[in-house]
Formats: C-alpha cells, structure tokens, sequence
C-alpha cells in the first residue's frame, strides 16, 4: 500500500518555485497523476481564474450585449467571481437613495460561454468615456466540477425548500 506523508506545516514556494498537486481522472480511468504549473500555459489548470477588460461601446458606455469569451463551454464551467466598472452611472430622476445594481452575467451559446453586463435603466454622464468593464473568472474543469441545474416554483410563496438535497455527503 502507497501511502502520502505531508508535514506538519506545509511552506510556501518561494517566487521561483513550482508547484505540484496529486489529481484523480474521471471514472472508469481512476488514475491518481501529479499536475504542475510547469503545464501552463498549454493545457489548463483543473481551476483557472481570467481577467477580462471590456471597453464598451461609445454611444451606450456602459454595455456589454455579448462577448464571447471562446471558453468551449461543453469542457467548462464558468463562473464570475467579480467584477468591477469604471465610470460613475448617472440615476435620472431617482432619488439619491436609488441604487444601480449591473445586469451582469455569463451563459452557454453555440458551445462557448458569452458575458452580458449592462446597468439596465442607467448610464454614465453624456460626457464621460465609453466604461471599462472589468470581469474575473473562475473557469472550471468539468471532468474535476458537477453543475447543478434546478428549477423551482414558491407557488405565490416567499419561501420554499429544495425537493431533495443536490449534494450529499
């Protein structure tokens, strides 16, 4: 039997050090492997973060109707882990107390994943430049990821429960 012994204290890797990380692959395969960064950047990481930095369009400044990002979204997960905008976002009319709150999302379409960000009902100052949207990604393996899909109905009621639990332990 092959055991793994890990010290107490696990160090950190100095600047120019690699990193290594025991993975298992899918079923029926099981195989147990090392993955190191000395991989990168040909194939991808199990869980990959990306930055992207979007300039909008000048006449609408602060939308993003679709962006493709070419992540194949058959081998991936995406999530957006944070984003940020670079221009102030005028309310009209409002009262001060209003809030814009962005529209800003990542979907599955014609097997890539596309971003949309907009503050719907808002806009930056006529005067101001086109906004920059800045959007991270958590992009995910789907061989080492599951995703959940699930649909539920409160029937006119403000609270519910999940029919079952997705996940188990």
């Amino acid at each position: 039997m092959l055991g793994i012994i890990l010290k107490d204290e696990i160090e950190s890797l100095g600047a120019t050090e690699n990193y290594t990380y025991l993975i298992k692959s899918p079923s029926p395969e099981n195989k147990i492997t090392t993955y190191n960064n000395s991989f990168l950047p040909v194939n991808p990481a199990p869980i990959n973060q990306i930055q992207f930095q979007i300039t909008c369009d000048v006449d609408d400044k602060d939308w993003i109707n679709e962006y493709d990002t070419k992540i194949n979204s058959n081998k991936f997960l995406v999530v957006i882990s944070s984003f940020g905008f670079t221009q102030p976002i005028l309310q009209g009319n409002l009262p001060d107390w209003v809030t814009p709150l962005p529209q800003i999302y990542a979907y599955n379409s014609n097997n890539t994943w596309k971003l949309k960000a907009d503050f719907q009902g808002f806009h930056p100052p006529s005067t101001s430049a086109a906004g920059v949207w800045t959007i991270n990604l958590l992009v995910f393996d789907k061989a080492y990821a599951k995703e959940f899909n699930v649909s539920q109905n409160l029937g006119g009621s403000a609270t519910g429960a999940a029919a079952s639990a997705l996940i188990q332990f």
